[in-house]
């Protein structure tokens, strides 16, 4: 894993010093969440446009986008009403990506436009119907993740975060079943929670208040019982996260979205160094271990929806000028990934309950880490 992280470091300095053979003639549009809603997305195509002025186009949708889906969806509309807009990547595609995208395909007929969702918040087949390539992390996969690590754990009790508004989405409820599908078969107690929705009227703030002084309520409830947490949203990892490491019997599995960026930084005060990965885990590490947490948490070492950005920049650029095989081209998309992240990458179809596969519709998986490896 630690070679992993070294070829990525290799393979941001020469993404870094990228350079176009013609960058003249086309743009690419990036849409993202602000910092609240993710950090490490946002920086990747901050950076990006910093990179290639005149080239991308990085806008974001309103904290508050399940109110206001009509603004992401005007947004999205803005760039493609630019003749030179030769890509769409949109991470997290919200609410609205759907809509948005099949508005700009059929009635605007801007059918030259490549399409790419990242971390899709709409269903499968109606998003892979609107994108052209879609992006996910293995959400099943995630699910059996989480409670095979709080069986190697020892944990007594699974608590799931959730909503009624996520509870909605196919994919977090099929990595909600297969949690506790997984968790009743290592005879670990399943425990569905309610908690805000921090697009509802508490806002963020209120809906990680509820969660810090939840937790601990649940460790009263379970006294003498190790009990795992899982969340989500990801605006509300850094209250999970907070309120978890003060508990001796608490443990963390995963990130809605697993990196070591998402949320950990802002939690325990630690600075995001997203140029240098390696570091950023030794830093968690250093800080687990000296706060008595170090095996009590985990992630995935690679920042998949920053990858999901940084690779489909590179697949963009390929398609913008004329060297992939249509939209979707699996081999020149494969190997975007190892350049973007400077190691192999599997991406799989996504199968639903009935059995039907989308082909465009890509999951990432990873192994989790553990951080007592990377102490010094």
């Amino acid at each position: 894993m630690k070679k992993l992280i070294a070829l990525m470091m290799c393979a941001l300095l020469v993404f870094g010093m990228m350079s176009f053979a013609s960058a003249d003639g086309y743009k690419i549009a990036i849409m993202t969440g602000t910092t609240s809603q993710g950090e490490e997305e946002y920086y990747a195509a901050k950076t990006l446009a910093e990179q290639y002025p005149g080239v991308v186009l990085h806008d974001t949708y309103p904290d508050a986008f399940s109110s206001e889906v009509e603004t992401t969806i005007s947004k999205l509309i803005a760039f493609a009403n630019d003749p030179e807009v030769k890509s769409i990547i949109f991470v997290q595609a919200v609410q609205g990506a759907t809509a948005a995208f099949t508005q700009i395909l059929n009635e605007m007929g801007r059918d030259d436009i490549l399409l790419i969702s990242g971390v899709p918040a709409e269903d499968p087949a109606d998003i892979s119907a609107a994108s052209d390539i879609v992006l996910a992390n293995d959400e099943i996969g995630c699910g059996y993740q989480v409670a095979d690590l709080a069986h190697n754990w020892g944990c007594d009790v699974l608590v799931h975060y959730s909503f009624a508004r996520h509870l909605s989405y196919e994919t977090i409820v099929a990595k909600r079943d297969a949690m506790k599908l997984a968790a009743e078969a290592y005879g670990i107690e399943f425990v569905e929670r309610d908690c805000p929705d921090p697009t509802g009227d508490a806002g963020m703030s209120g809906a990680q208040a509820a969660v810090l002084e939840d937790i601990p309520k649940v460790m009263q409830e379970y006294e003498g019982k190790k009990v795992c947490f899982y969340c989500t949203n990801c605006g509300l990892q850094v209250a999970l996260q907070q309120a978890i490491v003060n508990e001796p019997n608490a443990y963390y599995a995963l990130p809605c979205c697993p990196s070591p960026y998402h949320g950990f930084q802002e939690a325990f005060g630690l600075t995001a160094t997203y140029g240098d990965i390696d570091g950023a885990i030794k830093n968690l590490a250093e800080f687990l271990n000296n706060n008595n947490a170090i095996g009590r948490f985990s992630t995935w070492a690679l920042p998949v929806n920053m990858s999901m950005i940084n690779a489909g920049f590179l697949y963009s650029v390929e398609y913008a000028e004329g060297r992939t095989n249509g939209k979707v081209d699996m081999d020149v998309l494969n190997k975007c990934f190892t350049e973007a992240t400077g190691g192999e990458i599997e991406l799989g179809a996504y199968q639903d309950q009935d059995g039907k596969t989308y082909d465009n519709y890509l999951l990432i998986a990873l192994d989790p880490i553990d951080f007592a490896d990377w102490l010094e």
